[in-house]
């Protein structure tokens, strides 16, 4: 950790060394990406569409695991009442069901992963790009991602998540088709 640190530090003076040598003054500013990826609109709209494909999930889920415990009932109530051979094949068409769900699961669960990253992706990709051009625009030296192990402080005045996330979400509207 205390190599990262020093890392960061020794970046950062010899980056900005050139501006204090030349008198410039240096413009920095930082950027926290996950608050601007959950309070955009494209943020919000993204949110709202995963938490609708998870609950159809969760419905298909719950269906088929209503439709397990039908079957597991159904092999307790026979229990000894039925022929052994039956019982084997209802637990064997039980055992199978539930493999089935099981398998089913990770499948919905592995596909809701790589579709969240996937999204996630290209939102930082998409605002990543809106700092630079904020960043290009308003001649700022250097713009950070606030974290804290990279972020120790700094001073609310140079925080512009808030711009970044206006100008982020105009930058979208503009970019989505004209209905």
């Amino acid at each position: 950790m205390k190599k990262i640190l020093f890392a960061c530090i020794f970046v950062l003076t010899w980056m900005l060394t050139p501006y204090v040598v030349m008198g410039q003054q240096a413009n920095i500013a930082y950027v926290d990406i996950g608050r601007v990826v959950m309070e955009s609109d494209k943020g919000k709209q993204a949110k709202k569409t995963m938490d609708e494909e998870i609950n159809k999930i969760r419905k298909d889920l719950s269906s088929k695991q209503e439709e397990l415990q039908r079957l597991k009932d159904s092999l307790v109530k026979q229990g000894t009442a039925v022929k052994p051979e039956k019982i084997d094949e209802q637990q064997k068409l039980f055992d199978k069901k539930l493999k089935d769900y099981q398998n089913l699961e990770n499948e919905y669960h592995g596909e809701m992963q790589q579709k969240i990253a996937e999204f996630e992706q290209n939102l930082v990709n998409e605002v990543m790009d809106t700092i630079k051009k904020i960043g290009e625009r308003e001649k700022y030296t250097l713009i950070l991602q606030k974290h804290p192990a990279i972020l120790l402080y700094a001073a609310p005045g140079i925080d512009i998540t808030s711009k970044v996330i206006e100008e982020y979400n105009k930058q979208s509207k503009e970019k989505a088709p004209k209905k």
